[in-house]
């Protein structure tokens, strides 16, 4: 063989050389990183037993049990139902009005009336809705029944 054959030879094998002690290299710090990765898993289970010991249920402890404290306390109670209907008293549904004053019809949420007369029901105190998401306040008082009157 020339010379030439042989360093061409001699250089790839100290290239061969380089790249098996690059990748034991790297081969070594992946190693060493999944055995560090590992200890802290253990550490950190370690650590979380004795947490179990001094804190609670859970390794997070006090969180946790303020979460499940919150998610499980029983459910506020109903209030009871509105007295039932009494023959005198009719339910009257939502309905939009127009109210002078205001741009647009008001809404008057549903309520009931109680008749007084066949041309006269008291109607309690309500809030209406305007377009823009006003309120108005409409006293309670002597009105004409639903069917008779234009307002609220």
């Amino acid at each position: 063989m020339g010379p030439m054959v042989l360093a061409s030879s001699n250089r790839r094998a100290c290239v061969r050389r380089r790249k098996s002690e690059g990748m034991n290299t790297m081969r070594l710090r992946g190693l060493s990183l999944s055995a560090a990765g590992i200890v802290s898993i253990i550490v950190a289970q370690a650590a979380a037993g004795q947490a179990l010991t001094s804190r609670g249920t859970t390794p997070m402890g006090p969180i946790f049990d303020g979460l499940r404290g919150a998610t499980t306390r029983p459910v506020p109670g109903v209030s009871r139902p509105p007295a039932p209907a009494t023959p005198d008293t009719s339910w009257v549904p939502d309905r939009y009005v127009q109210v002078p004053g205001v741009d647009g019809l008001v809404l008057v949420p549903g309520h009931r009336e109680r008749a007084l007369s066949d041309h006269e029901v008291y109607a309690p105190p309500l809030v209406g809705r305007t377009p823009d998401g006003g309120a108005i306040n409409v006293p309670a008082g002597v009105r004409p029944p639903v069917g008779e009157r234009q307002g609220p």
